[in-house]
Protein backbone atom coordinates (compact mmCIF):
# COMPACT_ATOMS: atom_id res chain seq x y z
CA UNK A 1 0.00 0.00 0.00
CA UNK A 2 2.57 2.44 1.03
CA UNK A 3 6.46 2.19 -1.04
CA UNK A 4 8.21 4.88 1.41
CA UNK A 5 10.77 6.82 -0.04
CA UNK A 6 13.97 7.13 2.42
CA UNK A 7 14.56 10.93 1.45
CA UNK A 8 10.97 11.99 2.74
CA UNK A 9 9.98 12.35 6.19
CA UNK A 10 7.14 9.50 6.92
CA UNK A 11 4.19 11.21 7.77
CA UNK A 12 1.86 7.88 7.79
CA UNK A 13 -0.84 7.00 10.49
CA UNK A 14 -2.36 4.22 9.65
CA UNK A 15 -5.25 2.81 11.30
CA UNK A 16 -6.55 -0.35 11.49
CA UNK A 17 -10.23 -0.96 10.32
CA UNK A 18 -13.00 -0.47 12.32
CA UNK A 19 -17.00 -0.46 12.31
CA UNK A 20 -17.39 2.81 12.58
CA UNK A 21 -16.02 6.45 13.26
CA UNK A 22 -16.50 6.20 16.84
CA UNK A 23 -14.56 2.87 17.43
CA UNK A 24 -11.15 4.98 15.72
CA UNK A 25 -12.46 8.39 17.80
CA UNK A 26 -12.33 5.91 21.42
CA UNK A 27 -9.33 3.90 20.29
CA UNK A 28 -6.97 7.21 19.55
CA UNK A 29 -9.09 10.59 21.01
CA UNK A 30 -6.87 13.62 20.44
CA UNK A 31 -4.23 11.46 18.69
CA UNK A 32 -5.65 12.30 15.36
CA UNK A 33 -5.80 15.88 15.65
CA UNK A 34 -2.53 15.61 17.01
CA UNK A 35 -1.15 14.06 14.27
CA UNK A 36 -3.21 16.30 11.47
CA UNK A 37 -1.68 18.84 13.35
CA UNK A 38 1.69 18.13 12.61
CA UNK A 39 1.39 17.81 9.23
CA UNK A 40 0.49 13.80 8.98
CA UNK A 41 -1.28 11.84 6.83
CA UNK A 42 -4.10 9.88 8.45
CA UNK A 43 -5.22 7.04 6.62
CA UNK A 44 -8.54 4.80 7.15
CA UNK A 45 -8.17 1.75 5.86
CA UNK A 46 -11.89 1.51 5.49
CA UNK A 47 -14.37 4.33 5.49
CA UNK A 48 -17.43 3.01 7.62
CA UNK A 49 -19.92 4.99 5.51
CA UNK A 50 -23.00 2.95 4.25
CA UNK A 51 -23.94 3.90 0.17
CA UNK A 52 -24.79 2.30 -2.50
CA UNK A 53 -20.37 2.07 -3.46
CA UNK A 54 -21.18 -0.47 -6.62
CA UNK A 55 -23.81 1.73 -7.96
CA UNK A 56 -21.70 4.64 -8.34
CA UNK A 57 -18.42 2.64 -9.27
CA UNK A 58 -20.54 2.38 -12.79
CA UNK A 59 -20.71 6.66 -12.95
CA UNK A 60 -18.51 8.98 -14.46
CA UNK A 61 -18.89 12.81 -14.96
CA UNK A 62 -17.39 14.87 -17.81
CA UNK A 63 -14.26 16.58 -17.30
CA UNK A 64 -16.26 20.36 -16.67
CA UNK A 65 -17.45 18.67 -13.71
CA UNK A 66 -14.19 17.31 -12.22
CA UNK A 67 -14.80 19.10 -8.38
CA UNK A 68 -18.19 19.65 -8.91
CA UNK A 69 -19.73 19.02 -5.10
CA UNK A 70 -22.18 20.81 -2.77
CA UNK A 71 -21.57 24.14 -3.14
CA UNK A 72 -22.95 23.84 -7.02
CA UNK A 73 -25.81 22.21 -5.57
CA UNK A 74 -25.88 18.38 -6.48
CA UNK A 75 -26.63 17.64 -2.57
CA UNK A 76 -30.04 19.74 -3.10
CA UNK A 77 -33.80 17.86 -3.78
CA UNK A 78 -34.19 17.61 -7.11
CA UNK A 79 -37.83 17.44 -6.21
CA UNK A 80 -38.47 20.60 -4.49
CA UNK A 81 -41.40 22.76 -2.85
CA UNK A 82 -41.16 25.97 -5.07
CA UNK A 83 -43.94 28.64 -5.30
CA UNK A 84 -46.65 26.88 -3.00
CA UNK A 85 -45.85 23.94 -5.31
CA UNK A 86 -44.40 20.86 -5.04
CA UNK A 87 -42.78 19.77 -8.33
CA UNK A 88 -38.85 19.05 -10.15
CA UNK A 89 -36.35 21.28 -10.14
CA UNK A 90 -35.48 21.48 -13.92
CA UNK A 91 -32.38 22.87 -13.03
CA UNK A 92 -31.10 20.59 -10.98
CA UNK A 93 -27.01 19.63 -12.12
CA UNK A 94 -27.90 15.98 -11.82
CA UNK A 95 -30.97 16.41 -13.90
CA UNK A 96 -28.74 18.05 -16.69
CA UNK A 97 -26.57 15.44 -16.21
CA UNK A 98 -29.15 12.23 -16.25
CA UNK A 99 -31.95 13.18 -17.92
CA UNK A 100 -34.08 10.86 -15.93
CA UNK A 101 -35.78 12.19 -12.78
CA UNK A 102 -35.67 9.39 -10.84
CA UNK A 103 -31.91 8.53 -11.82
CA UNK A 104 -31.31 12.12 -11.04
CA UNK A 105 -33.20 11.36 -7.66
CA UNK A 106 -31.91 8.12 -6.77
CA UNK A 107 -27.74 9.69 -7.24
CA UNK A 108 -29.06 12.65 -4.73
CA UNK A 109 -30.25 10.68 -2.04
CA UNK A 110 -27.02 8.83 -1.83
CA UNK A 111 -25.13 11.59 -1.93
CA UNK A 112 -26.91 13.47 0.25
CA UNK A 113 -26.77 10.35 2.43
CA UNK A 114 -23.25 9.52 2.32
CA UNK A 115 -21.96 13.47 2.64
CA UNK A 116 -24.40 13.68 6.10
CA UNK A 117 -22.34 10.34 7.06
CA UNK A 118 -19.08 12.11 6.76
CA UNK A 119 -20.03 15.17 8.18
CA UNK A 120 -21.15 13.19 11.61
CA UNK A 121 -17.59 11.35 11.05
CA UNK A 122 -15.70 13.88 11.02
CA UNK A 123 -17.20 16.31 14.11
CA UNK A 124 -16.57 12.18 15.59
CA UNK A 125 -12.64 12.07 14.87
CA UNK A 126 -12.29 15.78 15.14
CA UNK A 127 -14.52 16.73 18.96
CA UNK A 128 -12.14 19.45 19.94
CA UNK A 129 -13.02 21.05 16.47
CA UNK A 130 -15.81 22.74 17.55
CA UNK A 131 -16.58 25.14 14.78
CA UNK A 132 -16.17 22.57 12.27
CA UNK A 133 -17.74 24.15 8.90
CA UNK A 134 -17.80 22.50 5.54
CA UNK A 135 -16.18 24.33 2.51
CA UNK A 136 -16.94 21.54 -0.08
CA UNK A 137 -17.79 18.09 -0.44
CA UNK A 138 -17.07 17.14 -4.48
CA UNK A 139 -17.57 14.24 -6.38
CA UNK A 140 -15.04 13.72 -8.80
CA UNK A 141 -15.91 10.56 -10.96
CA UNK A 142 -13.52 11.50 -13.60
CA UNK A 143 -9.94 10.00 -14.42
CA UNK A 144 -7.01 11.91 -13.43
CA UNK A 145 -3.62 10.76 -14.00
CA UNK A 146 -0.15 12.30 -14.23
CA UNK A 147 -1.24 15.38 -12.30
CA UNK A 148 2.25 16.37 -11.04
CA UNK A 149 3.93 17.19 -7.27
CA UNK A 150 1.93 20.40 -6.15
CA UNK A 151 0.78 22.02 -2.79
CA UNK A 152 -2.72 22.99 -2.84
CA UNK A 153 -3.79 26.98 -3.34
CA UNK A 154 -7.40 28.32 -4.30
CA UNK A 155 -8.52 31.34 -6.24
CA UNK A 156 -5.60 31.57 -8.63
CA UNK A 157 -2.88 31.83 -6.20
CA UNK A 158 -4.77 35.33 -4.62
CA UNK A 159 -3.43 36.82 -0.95
CA UNK A 160 -5.80 35.59 1.56
CA UNK A 161 -8.31 37.35 3.18
CA UNK A 162 -7.92 38.19 7.16
CA UNK A 163 -11.04 35.82 7.53
CA UNK A 164 -9.60 33.02 5.32
CA UNK A 165 -6.23 33.31 7.65
CA UNK A 166 -7.70 32.75 10.75
CA UNK A 167 -9.43 29.01 9.55
CA UNK A 168 -7.61 25.78 10.19
CA UNK A 169 -8.31 23.44 7.08
CA UNK A 170 -9.37 19.69 7.08
CA UNK A 171 -9.38 17.84 4.17
CA UNK A 172 -10.05 13.90 3.26
CA UNK A 173 -10.31 12.14 0.14
CA UNK A 174 -11.84 8.90 -0.22
CA UNK A 175 -11.65 6.63 -2.63
CA UNK A 176 -14.87 4.76 -4.12
CA UNK A 177 -13.32 3.50 -7.65
CA UNK A 178 -13.14 -0.34 -7.90
CA UNK A 179 -9.48 -0.04 -8.31
CA UNK A 180 -6.88 1.90 -5.95
CA UNK A 181 -6.32 5.68 -6.16
CA UNK A 182 -2.27 5.90 -6.54
CA UNK A 183 -0.33 8.82 -5.31
CA UNK A 184 2.82 10.46 -4.58
CA UNK A 185 3.70 12.44 -1.49
CA UNK A 186 6.55 14.62 -0.93
CA UNK A 187 8.28 17.02 1.45
CA UNK A 188 5.82 19.38 3.71
CA UNK A 189 5.82 23.01 2.56
CA UNK A 190 9.10 23.87 5.05
CA UNK A 191 10.96 21.64 3.79
CA UNK A 192 10.32 22.39 0.37
CA UNK A 193 11.38 25.93 0.92
CA UNK A 194 14.50 24.57 1.95
CA UNK A 195 14.90 22.26 -1.06
CA UNK A 196 14.31 24.45 -3.84
CA UNK A 197 15.51 27.56 -2.27
CA UNK A 198 18.02 27.88 -5.66
CA UNK A 199 15.23 28.25 -8.14
CA UNK A 200 12.56 30.26 -5.81
CA UNK A 201 12.55 34.56 -5.31
CA UNK A 202 14.79 35.99 -3.16
CA UNK A 203 11.41 37.21 -1.21
CA UNK A 204 7.83 35.91 -0.51
CA UNK A 205 5.16 37.20 1.42
CA UNK A 206 3.95 35.69 5.02
CA UNK A 207 0.67 34.14 2.42
CA UNK A 208 0.40 30.79 1.88
CA UNK A 209 -1.99 30.56 -1.05
CA UNK A 210 0.88 33.19 -2.40
CA UNK A 211 3.68 31.33 -1.95
CA UNK A 212 1.82 27.60 -3.07
CA UNK A 213 1.12 29.08 -5.91
CA UNK A 214 4.28 30.31 -6.96
CA UNK A 215 6.05 26.93 -5.61
CA UNK A 216 3.88 25.57 -8.32
CA UNK A 217 3.89 28.02 -11.19
CA UNK A 218 7.91 27.77 -10.70
CA UNK A 219 7.85 23.86 -11.63
CA UNK A 220 10.63 23.34 -8.94
CA UNK A 221 8.56 20.13 -7.15
CA UNK A 222 8.51 18.04 -10.75
CA UNK A 223 12.24 16.55 -9.22
CA UNK A 224 11.63 16.01 -5.92
CA UNK A 225 11.08 12.43 -4.15
CA UNK A 226 8.07 10.96 -2.88
CA UNK A 227 6.38 8.18 -1.06
CA UNK A 228 4.39 6.00 -3.53
CA UNK A 229 0.98 5.23 -2.37
CA UNK A 230 -1.98 3.02 -3.28
CA UNK A 231 -5.12 3.63 -1.69
CA UNK A 232 -7.39 0.66 -1.84
CA UNK A 233 -11.49 0.84 -2.53
CA UNK A 234 -13.06 2.58 -0.11
CA UNK A 235 -9.99 4.10 1.90
CA UNK A 236 -9.68 7.39 3.27
CA UNK A 237 -6.92 10.13 3.64
CA UNK A 238 -6.94 12.89 5.77
CA UNK A 239 -4.15 15.32 4.89
CA UNK A 240 -4.01 19.26 4.90
CA UNK A 241 -3.09 19.21 1.17
CA UNK A 242 -1.62 22.80 1.45
CA UNK A 243 1.25 21.99 3.25
CA UNK A 244 2.21 18.61 2.00
CA UNK A 245 3.34 17.84 -1.85
CA UNK A 246 1.33 15.31 -3.18
CA UNK A 247 -0.29 14.28 -6.42
CA UNK A 248 -2.58 11.69 -7.79
CA UNK A 249 -0.74 9.22 -10.34
CA UNK A 250 -3.84 7.73 -11.36
CA UNK A 251 -7.46 7.39 -9.79
CA UNK A 252 -11.11 7.05 -11.40
CA UNK A 253 -13.51 8.03 -8.50
CA UNK A 254 -13.11 9.92 -5.12
CA UNK A 255 -15.29 12.01 -3.08
CA UNK A 256 -13.32 14.80 -1.71
CA UNK A 257 -14.43 16.81 1.46
CA UNK A 258 -12.89 20.46 2.52
CA UNK A 259 -13.40 21.61 6.17
CA UNK A 260 -12.16 24.23 8.33
CA UNK A 261 -12.59 25.35 12.22
CA UNK A 262 -11.39 28.64 13.80
CA UNK A 263 -7.72 28.51 14.46
CA UNK A 264 -8.59 28.73 18.23
CA UNK A 265 -10.45 24.86 18.32
CA UNK A 266 -6.63 23.72 17.47
CA UNK A 267 -5.10 21.53 20.06
CA UNK A 268 -2.34 23.76 19.20
CA UNK A 269 -2.90 26.99 17.51
CA UNK A 270 0.90 27.80 17.26
CA UNK A 271 1.01 25.19 14.53
CA UNK A 272 -1.25 26.82 12.17
CA UNK A 273 0.32 27.07 8.77
CA UNK A 274 -0.03 31.13 8.92
CA UNK A 275 1.49 31.53 11.55
CA UNK A 276 4.17 29.51 10.70
CA UNK A 277 5.09 30.62 7.45
CA UNK A 278 6.98 33.60 8.37
CA UNK A 279 9.85 31.35 10.75
CA UNK A 280 9.99 28.63 7.73
CA UNK A 281 10.52 31.75 5.22
CA UNK A 282 13.40 32.84 7.13
CA UNK A 283 14.67 29.62 8.23
CA UNK A 284 14.30 28.83 4.05
CA UNK A 285 16.62 32.21 3.80
CA UNK A 286 14.50 34.37 2.08
CA UNK A 287 13.71 38.26 2.25
CA UNK A 288 10.38 38.89 3.48
CA UNK A 289 8.11 40.76 0.90
CA UNK A 290 5.65 43.22 2.43
CA UNK A 291 2.80 43.41 0.28
CA UNK A 292 1.89 39.85 -1.11
CA UNK A 293 -1.03 41.45 -3.49
CA UNK A 294 1.78 42.81 -5.20
CA UNK A 295 3.82 39.64 -5.64
CA UNK A 296 0.26 37.31 -6.43
CA UNK A 297 0.20 39.94 -9.73
CA UNK A 298 3.96 39.40 -10.49
CA UNK A 299 3.60 35.71 -10.88
CA UNK A 300 -0.11 35.45 -12.17
CA UNK A 301 0.71 35.39 -15.49
CA UNK A 302 2.96 31.78 -15.22
CA UNK A 303 0.72 29.31 -15.60
CA UNK A 304 2.02 25.99 -12.88
CA UNK A 305 1.85 22.03 -13.81
CA UNK A 306 -1.29 21.56 -11.76
CA UNK A 307 -3.22 24.64 -13.69
CA UNK A 308 -2.07 23.51 -17.09
CA UNK A 309 -3.62 20.22 -16.71
CA UNK A 310 -6.94 21.31 -15.32
CA UNK A 311 -7.27 23.66 -18.35
CA UNK A 312 -6.71 21.11 -20.23
CA UNK A 313 -9.48 18.74 -18.85
CA UNK A 314 -11.86 22.11 -18.98
CA UNK A 315 -12.38 21.60 -15.53
CA UNK A 316 -13.88 24.87 -13.72
CA UNK A 317 -12.63 26.72 -10.61
CA UNK A 318 -14.84 25.25 -7.28
CA UNK A 319 -16.28 28.12 -4.83
CA UNK A 320 -13.57 28.82 -1.96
Amino acid sequence: MIERHPEVADRFLVLEPRPSFGDHAREHGERLARHYEDRGVIVLPRVPIDFDVEFFQGLSFPAEWKKIGTANGIEAPVIERRGGRVGVNREHPLLEQFKDVPLACYVQSQIASFDAQLRAGLRTLFPRYFSLQEGNISWRLTETSQEGLHLDFFDRGAPLTPELKSRHRLKIFINIDSDARSWRVSHDLAEVLKRCREAMPEALPDDINVVNSIIDKMGVLDELPGHKVDYPPLSAVIVNAELLAHEVVRGRRVIAGRFWCDVSDMLDPARHSCRLLAGWLADGGYRLAPDALAVAKQYAHLVGSYDLIEMQRGAKPTPL
